[in-house]
């Protein structure tokens, strides 16, 4: 990262990159599996730079899938911490439909709570706007599920509240994955701004990519 650039700068283009939710939700590719679930492995890059780790651990039983999804972002210049993003979430699903929901995220300081619970045939979720009751076929923007591809509204993780949702297919493409080639399924995926996600034919998210405000390529790569 080039000593010219700003600390302020660097703040607003993490903010801009990092603190919505689709970071909360980036991941995919399985690094290790177990007989009931996988554990999935991401580090975060700019311009080839790593600068955070994403994990998610995934683990289904009969119709109940559990998943629990470790964010943290790092953005120094020289020795200085310039931000930091640190999120845990948990999610429970009961027959592909959300079941629960508990996000923490910390953005450089700034710390949002929301959950999700069951409530008279919906559910109860509370976050920044207050709480609210939603259909029980409502998805989070995490985009470890690609039922996400598939709705028109999501509930943002971080804060609790709904985005619209766009999805454009892109069509198939060859990707280097673990030192394979492998065919990928392309989407881009407008929310907040716009990222370009790759699904293998198993519909596991195997990479991630957006552009920074500053034109720097964020990349999920995995380990």
């Amino acid at each position: 990262m080039s000593a010219a650039v700003s600390k302020g700068s660097l703040i607003m283009h993490a903010r801009n990159v990092f603190g919505g939710a689709a970071l909360a939700c980036l991941l995919a590719g399985v690094a290790h599996a177990e007989s009931n679930g996988e554990i999935l492995k991401f580090s975060v890059t700019r311009d080839g730079t790593q600068i955070g780790t994403n994990t998610i651990d995934v683990v289904r039983k009969g119709g109940e899938t559990n998943v629990q999804v470790v964010t943290h972002v790092e953005v120094g210049l020289a020795f200085i911490t310039l931000y930091r993003y640190d999120q845990t979430e948990t999610e429970r699903w009961n027959n592909g439909h959300l079941i629960s929901l508990s996000s923490v995220t910390d953005d450089n300081g700034t710390v949002h709570r929301t959950s999700a619970s069951p409530c008279e045939g919906g559910l109860l979720v509370q976050g920044d706007g207050g709480a609210q009751k939603l259909a029980p076929t409502v998805v989070p923007a995490s985009i470890w599920n690609p039922e996400m591809l598939s709705q028109n509204v999501v509930l943002n993780p971080v804060d609790g509240k709904l985005v619209a949702v766009s999805v454009v297919d892109r069509g198939e493409d060859a990707l280097s994955i673990d030192g394979r080639t492998e065919r990928a399924h392309h989407y881009m995926v407008k929310t907040v701004y716009s990222e370009d996600l790759w699904y293998d034919d198993a519909h596991r998210l195997v990479k991630m990519e957006l552009k920074g405000s500053d034109g720097s390529t964020i990349r999920y790569q995995l380990t």
